[in-house]
């Protein structure tokens, strides 16, 4: 079989010079951030390209980067002038990669930062890649948390040069900006480093609040042979997506300089405050995703079209958005509802094939930042939200088969099964609070004890509010008794 490589499409290649350090090679950065580059380098308007970064150990990605010169392939789709739309581009804007595990490889990552050419950081690591993790400051090696490695590569481009860089990461938590730069710093005085270098990082490097927004399904599985015969090529990291995309940047006028994305017409918005912005898109479109796939993916279905076309959970999916995650947020309804009928068109594209695995990556992480703050919300105007209690036992049911290590294995409905990762604390502390558990309700309301009150989880004893945590013993009890999908339809009858 070929592979998408320079003996195949010579002329794809690109030549510019590496202008970004890019920590993350997963689909999401490679179908919407390099995808926005691209377009920018065909308008003449970034003029380079990316160093990507593998940002774990156990890299799956980059192997397959390699074997084909760091090229690919994005197929986009959507509604354009009222018309189905398929866009299909070969992606170049990654000029090569590095696994930082590798000394060698470290060692050439460090000199990459110091080049004056590279004038940018870009990172999507999941929400569980920016947290403070305690380490030592050894050089020659490199940390295990993105925070730590960028620290170590911003100490050693102030001791080359003092050139500020820009730093704008893609995770989906609040302020990311301002928390990666705590953290960068917090990593300064844990190693003693000169007040100089503090100094650099507060004064000489902007680090960019964000929020981004576009559903990339990833690999095409289903539909690979399909592709690679339209195309004409074998390619093994076709990037899915659909054409809808949204980036928000926090920031003024030197901002629209550095980035001019608005300039290409990409639906880029650069404002003083993305708040707005931030908090319509983590509750509805990620909250609405994570409130839902747990108990989608339970149910034995695996693309998000799926879970939304199925009577059952469709109905559902629809009803947790509208009917108590929109009442929860502080925000205009009317601007919400309208972002909400969107949503439910997007997840409902059966051209994307979103995989409900995928989703659940990091699962514990996502429900922290996307549907326990809604729930709070509903808490503090006096409403018990009953379908976020749900989603809350949903998610606890995904590991009442985890062994405390990863990936999670899954025994899923229709005789299925699956797997998903993990934080690994997560997994250890779910799979001890299923020991409880002795198949009646008085069991489960130990079991959601022991996770609720976590506060390493979620940052409270989320076990204080007595009535969420019995209705959602009482679900999470009916969950293993009754099927999932049996326990969703006797709760919409019965709210």
């Amino acid at each position: 079989m070929s592979v998408l490589n320079l003996s195949i499409k010579p002329e794809l290649k690109s030549n510019l010079p590496v202008r970004a350090i890019q920590f993350g090679e997963g689909n999401f950065l490679r179908g919407f951030l390099d995808w926005m580059l691209f377009k920018l380098n065909a308008n003449g308007l970034f003029n380079g390209r990316v160093l990507a970064v593998q940002p774990t150990p156990r890299g799956r990605v980059m192997p397959k980067l390699i074997a084909q010169d760091f090229l690919y392939t994005t197929i986009l789709h959507g509604i354009a002038d009222g018309k189905e739309t398929e866009e299909c581009e070969v992606i170049n804007t990654i000029a090569a990669g590095v696994n930082p595990y590798e000394d060698a490889q470290w060692a050439t990552l460090k000199e990459y930062i110091c080049k004056d050419s590279v004038d940018f950081v870009f990172s999507n690591t999941t929400e569980a890649g920016i947290v403070y993790v305690q380490e030592d400051f050894i050089p020659a090696k490199a940390p295990l948390s993105f925070p730590g490695k960028l620290a170590v590569l911003l100490y050693e481009r102030f001791k080359k040069s003092k050139k500020g860089i820009c730093v704008m990461p893609c995770e989906l938590i609040e302020d990311n900006g301002n928390k990666l730069r705590e953290i960068v710093l917090k990593h300064a005085d844990d190693w003693n480093l000169e007040s100089e270098f503090k100094d650099y990082i507060k004064n000489d490097c902007q680090f960019l609040n964000t929020l981004v927004d576009r559903v990339v399904s990833g690999y095409p599985t289903a539909q690979a042979q399909a592709f690679e015969e339209k195309l004409g090529y074998d390619d093994a990291l076709m990037t899915c997506g659909e054409l809808f995309h949204f980036l928000a940047i926090e920031g003024g006028e030197e901002v629209k300089e550095l980035l001019p994305f608005q300039k290409i017409g990409l639906n880029v918005v650069i404002a003083k405050d993305i708040t707005p912005y931030r908090l319509r898109k983590v509750r509805i479109l990620n909250g609405t995703h994570t409130s839902n796939v747990p108990a989608a993916f339970l149910a034995g279905l695996d693309t998000v079209d799926q879970m939304m076309s199925d009577a059952i959970t469709g109905k559902f999916v629809r009803s947790v958005v509208y009917d108590e995650i929109i009442p929860a947020v502080n925000l205009d309804k009317n601007m919400l509802s309208e972002f909400a009928d969107a949503v439910m068109d997007r997840f409902s594209d059966p051209s994307m094939h979103h995989q409900l695995a995928s989703i659940l990556m990091n699962c514990t992480s996502k429900m922290n930042a996307r549907v326990i703050p809604s729930l709070l919300d509903a808490r503090a105007k006096g409403i018990l939200p009953k379908k976020l209690c749900f989603a809350v036992a949903a998610y606890i049911a995904l590991y009442r088969n985890a062994d405390g290590k990863v990936p999670v294995k899954v025994q899923r409905g229709g005789g299925k099964s699956g797997e998903f990762n993990d934080d690994v604390y997560a997994v250890q502390s779910l799979s001890k609070a299923w020991s409880f558990y002795q198949k009646n309700e008085a069991s489960a309301l130990l079991t959601v004890k022991s996770v609720l009150s976590d506060v390493k989880l979620w940052g409270r004893d989320l076990s204080a509010d007595v009535d969420v945590t019995a209705f959602t013993a009482k679900l999470l009890h009916a969950i293993i008794s009754d099927g999932v999908l049996a326990t969703m339809r006797d709760l919409m009858e019965n709210v």
